[in-house]
């Protein structure tokens, strides 16, 4: 057998970087969950999108539908691997159209992350445990009580909910999931959410 030569031994040996999981990240509010998720994903310096657009479920899936199928020019014309859509159910009375919007988003592959009663309560299990029953109004009001991180605007500061205490949510959020046997549908229990399910997934792909 020849043996190598000493030019081809020496050569620099070339890796090609597998390219990374790209989401296009939805959310039904304009504050709390576009500010949350664009400070996750800047954190974690994952590709990802959280559009501007937002409103009641059926509508955002609809607009996520759209945007997956022809992906804009700041997209660079490129699909996105993932694409999610965050809604509320709401409470005392479910938002209409909820069912519909979910349905919407099986028939053409949108993942969804629902909080019931709302966002709110993904970022209060960040904080602190809960499993009584919680209208939306309830929710936000607990946030605002906490007076460290959350005001009346729906504003915060992302480092509250970064670090040990994300893994506190993740955790709890699974919890309630299991206590509760509601698998990834959090309209079976008040309160609970599945946004843990996006959450652990963009850390993955970190």
């Amino acid at each position: 057998m020849a043996a190598k030569s000493k030019r081809a031994s020496l050569a620099p040996k070339t890796r090609r970087r597998a390219e990374r999981k790209r989401y296009l990240v939805f959310c039904e509010d304009e504050n709390a969950g576009r500010r949350y998720f664009g400070g996750l994903g800047a954190e974690l310096r994952v590709p990802m999108r959280v559009p501007k657009v937002h409103g009641e479920a059926l509508g955002l899936v609809r607009a996520a539908v759209k945007r997956a199928r022809n992906p804009s020019r700041r997209d660079q014309g490129r699909e996105f691997d993932e694409v999610w859509c965050v809604m509320d159910v709401e409470a005392p009375k479910p938002q209409p159209a909820l069912g519909d919007a979910l349905e919407l988003a099986e028939r053409n592959g949108i993942n969804c992350a629902l909080t019931n009663p709302c966002f709110e309560f993904w970022l209060l299990l960040h904080q602190r445990n809960h499993e009584g029953y919680l209208t939306t109004e309830k929710a936000e009001s607990m946030m605002r009580g906490l007076g460290c991180c959350y005001t009346r605007g729906k504003d915060f500061t992302y480092e509250h909910f970064t670090g040990e205490q994300r893994f506190a949510a993740i955790q709890r959020a699974e919890r309630l999931a299991e206590l509760f046997e509601i698998g990834d549908d959090p309209r079976r229990h008040n309160p609970s959410t599945s946004v843990h399910l996006l959450v652990r997934e963009l850390l993955r792909s970190a």
